[in-house]
């Protein structure tokens, strides 16, 4: 008998389970005589070893040797317990679950969860109404009317609205939820004197999040424009909790499921309404991430449904092209079709498909280049192949960007990628092989240094000119105020940077603000740096540094307003910023002249390209004149 139910009642919900159905809502499978077979989703499989027996309504693979019943399949595709995963399929099958027959375990475990996602269900409810009704809900209205969104989709995506009044949440939970409950769901935060809570959402257009079973589980919410509210993010998103995982969540994916399962591909953004606005034009295998870069548990979410074509698309700013640069590399090895899209200068995919409409937006999507080939036509716009100096530049970026993708090297999918970079750049293959190999037995011969016997730290270079300083300063200034981190990274970019160690540096900030979700202060920097005895020299000498300036007493000085944005900043910081933003000009400057050098002078007309070299020229030349610093957006 199994723990807390009978034996009738287990085979009761075996016997309306078809293995079959159950296993193709995850496994693509294709008739193997009287059986199926599919790829195993519990190892890398390339060749299909996973097999399903209708009529033992089990499954194994021949190579894993994972094996069982529907109990044993929702158990490790789950991560559940076998209660859960009993209720699961007696949900599923329209059947009663007989309470009486439940153990307190299990009675426990159940409640637990299921109160929490009563909790979020009923504020879900509320927020909705909010939104429909009464003059708080005006404003909301408003802006869902100025994104263009139907009733329709305001209605699937379950969209509501916190008022402005801080304890709207707590108040209306009186007699139904405790504050600690309301807690644990993270639609309530505790003061910092632990005396009270106060409401999470307050004053923002909320973006409920369902997980894929479709139950609720979190929300998002956005800042409203023109509202009382004051807050540095513009976006809110509820912490992890029991029933939340931001890097195993997708947004929407309830509601993507069936076109993603259909099509093999899945195209992910970076926000709810980029999301949301998708959907609504009619390209419905969308889903976001939340607040997070694309992590490995995205990933092998996505592979459970047959997914062979992951497109990510990123905003056309500076912010969404280094987002993609830092996102691809750990996947590359991954045995999926990996594509990468960055949209037109200032676009987002709601603007471009206000703008240009569905068919033009897929068929965009249907070009975005590979992951690899995204990353060379990058940097090759950046440097230039058209000179020996561009071309190694070109070359030695690549060189960087593979040897730090995990579980790269020796496969067939390196040595495809190898070749067609050498083609395209005219580098010799054998050369740059070497150099490959080369650069990873640095990094291996680093990573296994014994601790009693520690390599001695490069000595550092103290000889800068003013932009390479200006490097220094702005890791100096987020390691003392990490609070910046995500202004900064909408300004600068990791290959902004010229010195190897100081990008290293600044990439691991950068991760732990956009993957992580946490600031880069010095406890988390060295705790990320994984005992790299470079790095951790680096910061050391960095913390002492700012120390000595003064950096903390800098960044209080009277800040200035980004028009842009509303964002306070130090005049330190925009004097930091000012020389890497000049140099990343004029090196646009320079590759924009050779482009325009080059450009046919016999035609009567100027090609895209042209046009482009010619206004980049003239910013540069506008931003000489004056003492603002130059933006290439």
């Amino acid at each position: 008998m199994s723990v807390g139910f009978g034996d009738d009642f287990k085979e009761q919900v075996r016997a309306a389970t078809n293995i079959f159905d159950l296993v193709s809502e995850t496994v693509n499978l294709t008739p193997n005589g009287r059986d199926y077979k599919g790829l195993c989703p519990f190892h890398d499989d390339k060749n299909p070893s996973f097999n399903v027996y209708p009529d033992r309504q089990t499954y194994r693979c021949w190579v894993c040797d994972k094996g069982g019943d529907c109990f044993t399949w929702v158990q490790e595709i789950q991560a559940t317990t076998f209660p859960e995963a009993l209720e699961i399929l007696a949900e599923r099958a329209n059947i009663k679950i007989p309470k009486r027959a439940q153990s307190e375990f299990a009675k426990k475990s159940q409640d637990s969860k299921v109160t929490q996602h009563e909790i979020v269900e009923w504020a879900i409810s509320l927020m909705q109404q909010a939104l429909r009704m009464g003059e708080t809900g005006e404003l909301a209205r408003q802006y869902a009317n100025k994104r263009n969104l139907s009733e329709e989709t305001t209605r699937k995506f379950r969209l509501g609205y916190h008022p402005e009044d801080w304890s709207w949440i707590l108040d209306k939970a009186k007699g139904r939820f405790t504050e600690k409950q309301l807690l644990s769901v993270g639609l309530v935060g505790e003061r910092d004197n632990g005396r009270g809570y106060y409401d999470n959402l307050v004053g923002r257009f909320v973006f409920p999040i369902i997980d894929e079973r479709g139950r609720p589980v979190a929300f998002g919410g956005r800042v409203l424009p023109g509202s009382n509210i004051e807050s540095p993010a513009k976006y809110w998103n509820s912490p992890e909790t029991n029933i939340f995982l931001k890097r195993r969540t997708l947004y929407a994916f309830e509601q993507a499921r069936d076109t993603i399962r259909t099509s093999k591909s899945a195209i992910i953004v970076e926000g709810y309404m980029d999301c949301i606005a998708c959907h609504q034009a009619g390209v419905t295998n969308v889903v976001a991430t939340l607040g997070t870069a694309l992590t490995e548990d995205h990933v092998k979410f996505l592979k459970r449904f047959a997914v062979e074509r992951v497109v990510l698309i990123y905003d056309g700013d500076q912010a969404g092209r280094d987002a993609a640069e830092r996102s691809i590399g750990r996947f590359l090895a991954q045995d999926l079709d990996l594509r990468v899209l960055t949209l037109e200068e200032g676009q987002d995919p709601a603007d471009y498909l206000e703008n240009h409409g569905k068919q033009e937006f897929e068929v965009l999507i249907g070009t975005a280049p590979e992951a690899w080939e995204y990353k060379l036509q990058t940097v090759t716009d950046r440097y230039g192949i058209d000179s020996v100096s561009g071309r190694q530049q070109v070359m030695n970026q690549l060189i960087d960007f593979l040897a730090a993708a995990p579980g790269l090297e020796g496969t067939l999918r390196e040595d495809l990628i190898l070749r067609k970079v050498c083609q395209r750049v005219q580098a010799d293959e054998i050369t740059v092989r070497r150099q490959l190999q080369e650069l990873r037995g640095k990094k291996t011969t680093r990573r296994f240094i014994r601790q009693d016997q520690p390599a001695e730290p490069e000595p550092l270079n103290l000889k800068f000119n003013g932009a390479d300083l200006a490097e220094r300063e702005l890791l100096e200034i987020i390691l003392s105020h990490p609070e910046y981190t995500d202004y900064i990274r909408h300004q600068i970019g990791a290959d902004d940077f010229n010195n190897t160690q100081h990008r290293q540096l600044l990439e691991l900030c950068f991760d732990l603000v956009t993957e992580e979700g946490i600031l880069p202060d010095a406890q988390s920097v060295i705790a990320a740096a994984e005992s790299d005895s470079a790095i951790l020299s680096l910061v050391n000498a960095l913390l002492d540094t700012a120390s000595e300036k003064g950096v903390v007493e800098l960044m209080r000085e009277q800040p200035l307003t980004n028009e842009t944005g509303g964002t306070s900043v130090p005049p330190h910081l925009e004097r930091v910023l000012h020389p890497l933003l000049l140099r990343r000009a004029r090196n646009q400057n320079k590759l924009s002249k050779q482009k325009l050098a080059q450009a046919d002078s016999s035609s009567s007309r100027l090609n895209t390209d042209t046009m482009d070299a010619l206004r980049r020229i003239f910013r540069f030349r506008q931003s000489q004149m004056g003492d603002d610093p130059p933006s290439l957006k």
